[in-house]
């Protein structure tokens, strides 16, 4: 059975459970998968017993978890010699701004180019909402670029922004694109266009 390494990163746990939904797409398609956090990675992890590979990081302060960063970095020829996929979660992704989607391409376009690595597939999806786990500073600045941005700003609950569906459709599609690339017939495909540059920092 091929075997599958996730490996993601997070700060609010909105990553993890997008990680893990993922994985269990992949497990219904028969594959092998493990899923680690890139900061407790687990001893003497080898690499070259996985067939693929999926790296999922949030977007905080306008960039990616550093770990995740150097963990892409020190391994990113293995990562693309091998099906691997991107998924990044931003908040930017969510609200009714229409430079949105721009901002959160962006960002991973600028995580892609950063570590040189070529994944088969990249994409955003919003993430979270975490109010009541906010700082109190935190939940401020949140609720102002919510209250720029067209998201919820009752900051008495947590909103789940993560479009669920779609998590689930691009799990699909890594599944197909994998088996193409073991069978041979699999293509890498790089980022999109060039987003514009926005000061507008997100938390995922």
């Amino acid at each position: 059975m091929a075997k599958i390494l996730i490996v993601y990163g997070t700060a609010y746990g909105q990553t993890e459970r997008i990680a893990l939904e993922i994985a269990r797409v992949l497990r219904n398609s028969e594959y092998a998968v493990d899923v680690a956090r890139g900061d407790r990675l687990p001893t003497g992890l080898a690499l070259d017993e996985y067939d693929g590979f999926l790296i999922a990081a949030s977007v905080l302060y306008g960039r990616h978890q550093r770990y995740i960063q150097t963990f892409v970095r020190d391994h990113v020829t293995r990562l693309n010699a091998m099906p691997s996929a991107f998924v990044s979660v931003c908040g930017a992704m969510a609200g009714s701004a229409p430079e949105g989607v721009a901002m959160a391409q962006g960002y991973l376009e600028k995580f892609l180019r950063t570590t040189g690595w070529l994944p088969k597939i990249a994409e955003s999806f919003a993430g979270e909402l975490a109010y009541t786990r906010y700082s109190p500073w935190i939940r401020w600045m949140m609720k102002m670029i919510s209250r720029r941005t067209g998201r919820p700003t009752d900051t008495s609950r947590d909103y789940d922004l993560t479009d669920w569906a779609r998590v689930d459709q691009f799990a699909q599609q890594f599944a197909a694109l994998f088996a193409a690339a073991r069978h041979g017939i699999g293509r890498s495909v790089t980022a999109r266009s060039e987003a514009r540059k926005s000061d507008l920092d997100e938390l995922c």
